[in-house]
């Protein structure tokens, strides 16, 4: 038993290994094909960029050349305003177009319009006297009286630009001052802040921000914070990169006049031309006006990508090839980084494709996988039907050979003159019991392979079901006299149309059954009685019982219960397969009752009206 199930077990095991190899090397051919699809997307993205970043490069160094040359022809009007005009025609939508004077002092861009505050009536204050309050008010700053009440009011009211001994503005430090709070109208303090929010440094206006936020209400608080909210200056910011060694050197104040210089210094490049009367008029590109230009679309990238502005280190150029950034160096500290939109977009597409290959292989492998095992299964139920019909051979070739062989025997005797006289009757009685035993064995055959086919036609006559039972009975204990005489309980009023001899061949099965099976089973108890419209057939034996996962399997063609009782006995395999087909012939059915250790009882039913088969 254990070597059939380890048997069992190892086909199993062989036919798994056998219908998933060739699923996980699919499997893995295809995560590969995947790996390289994403690596060649990145690759193609990163390329992508890479030509993006290099046009980009391009545009902006052509457009300066263009610009630069075109510089050299135009004439630059005294008038700041006018020159501004005239320079923004020449200067690329990417620069900011400059005008210094002949100190170099920056008038393009123009600084921001003049404060806007408050003059106290009668003129203004003198530097000298504006110098002097503030100085009272940072003697006594944490005092109060009338000195620093009027101080106050005195620099509200005329000295908008005064700054203190640090650099930093005094004026708004005493509007937004919480004592003095009301002395200026939260506008007017808004509008200062507009108008000098450029030139104040860092620290001082964050300080300044800090302060409007807390004191100021309304619009006017919210003006002065947009104003305070921007990082740096622009002028500032062109000034310092006009500041840069590698800038200032290309223009310096000894220069021929009419003489045009570019750089590319710092975090900014451009021309300047140097004007006859000393005057420097060009174009400045840095991290501003490239914003700036990105903002308005004057540079653009392909679809699917940005751009944004960098400066220091990140300007460098990136050497990886599967990186999805590139950089379009403008300057040596000042680059445009291209980059995708969306940088995980090629990650999700590979992520939804091992998705999708994991679901199509998991379907592949469980469909090979059930396609497998219905041939394993089909080839296991052919070896196991081949086996069983290898056995039913060689089970109905002795049945027909112990007959035969008897017969032989007996006729040879008979043959030779070797029966004596008195002993003749006896053996010409054994020879027609054993030619009857065979006929009656080529009959069940054939009645078999009739009636599986549904080739054999019964000839149904109302009968009383006991007397045709009594006579399989008395067949039976004339052929086994060593058994016990069998039990009857036959209902002789019980009557059903049937085929007499069909009914006979299921009894004789059933009692045959009984005798191979449980042979220490005996008496056997056969009953006939009305059930439920019909008539019910029962033959029962005390023997070893059958185990109820078989009760199904039994009435197959070549299946026998799985004991060693079953394996010991020999048998077609067809008795019980032909009483099923009895009983469906004659619209009825076959059953059984039994467990382990207390016997089985076999029922054959037959409606008592004629009904089709079943």
């Amino acid at each position: 038993m254990l070597t059939a199930r380890f048997g069992r077990l190892r086909d199993w095991a062989l036919f798994a290994a056998a219908a998933l190899a060739p699923a996980v090397a699919v499997g893995g051919l295809g995560l590969r094909a995947l790996a390289n699809e994403e690596a060649g997307a990145r690759r193609e993205v990163a390329l992508g960029l890479v030509a993006a970043a290099d046009r980009a490069a391009r545009d902006i160094e052509r457009g300066v050349a263009r610009a630069a040359g075109e510089l050299e022809g135009i004439a630059v009007d005294a008038d700041p305003g006018k020159a501004a005009v005239a320079l923004g025609r020449v200067a690329p939508s990417f620069a900011v177009p400059v005008l210094l004077a002949p100190d170099r002092t920056l008038l393009v861009p123009a600084p921001g319009p003049s404060p806007r505050g408050p003059r106290e009536p009668g003129g203004a204050t003198t530097a000298a006297r504006c110098r002097e309050r503030a100085g009272v008010l940072a003697r006594t700053a944490v005092g109060e009286g009338a000195e620093v009440a009027a101080a106050r009011r005195e620099v509200l009211a005329a000295c908008p630009e005064v700054t203190t001994a640090s650099g930093r503005f005094l004026w708004p430090v005493v509007a937004l001052d919480p004592r003095g709070h009301g002395e200026v109208a939260d506008d007017v303090v808004a509008a200062w802040i507009e108008d000098h929010a450029a030139l104040l440094a860092e620290p001082e206006r964050e300080a300044t921000r800090l302060d409007a936020e807390r004191v100021l209400a309304g619009a006017a608080r919210d003006r002065a914070v947009r104003a305070l909210s921007t990082s740096w200056s622009r002028r500032g910011a062109l000034v310092a990169a006009l500041a840069v060694p590698g800038a200032a050197a290309a223009h310096p104040a000894t220069a021929a006049r009419s003489s045009l210089s570019t750089w590319r210094a710092g975090g900014s490049s451009g021309a300047l031309r140097l004007l006859d009367d000393g005057r420097l008029a060009g174009f400045v590109v840095d991290k501003g006006s490239l914003d700036d230009a990105l903002a308005a679309g004057a540079l653009a990238v392909p679809a699917g990508m940005r751009a944004v502005v960098v400066v220091g280190p990140e300007a460098r150029p990136v050497e990886a090839a599967d990186r999805l950034v590139a950089v379009a160096v403008v300057a040596p500290e000042l680059a445009l980084r291209v980059v995708p939109s969306d940088a995980s977009a090629v990650a999700r597409h590979a992520a939804r494709s091992r998705r999708l290959l994991a679901a199509l292989g998991g379907f592949a492998t469980l469909a090979a996988f059930g396609l497998a095992a219905l041939l394993f299964a089909r080839m296991r139920a052919a070896r196991r039907s081949s086996a069983l019909r290898t056995d039913f051979v060689a089970a109905v070739s002795h049945e027909l050979r112990t007959p035969i062989t008897s017969m032989r025997m007996l006729a040879e005797l008979l043959e030779e003159g070797r029966v004596e006289p008195d002993e003749q009757a006896e053996v010409f009685g054994a020879l027609a019991r054993e030619s009857r035993r065979l006929g009656e064995t080529v009959d069940r055959l054939l009645g078999f392979s009739r009636m599986a086919a549904g080739r054999h036609a019964l000839e149904r006559v109302e009968a009383r079901v006991a007397d045709v039972v009594a006579a399989s009975i008395d067949t039976f204990e004339e052929r086994h006299p060593e058994l016990p005489r069998v039990e009857r309980a036959l209902d002789e009023g019980a009557t059903a149309p049937v085929d007499a001899g069909q009914i006979r061949l299921a009894v004789d099965n059933l009692l045959a059954n009984a005798c191979k099976y449980a042979p220490q089973g005996a008496p056997y108890r056969v009953s006939v009685e009305r059930d439920r419209g019909g008539v019910a057939v029962t033959v029962k034996d005390r023997g070893p019982g059958i185990a109820r996962r078989d009760h199904a399997r039994i009435f197959e063609p070549f299946e026998r219960a799985d004991d060693r009782l079953s394996r010991a006995t020999e048998g077609s395999g067809i008795g019980l397969s032909l009483v099923r087909h009895v009983a469906h012939a004659h619209g009825g059915r076959a059953s059984v009752a039994s467990e382990p250790g207390r016997g089985a009882a076999f029922t054959l039913w037959i409606p008592a009206t004629e009904e089709h088969p079943r």
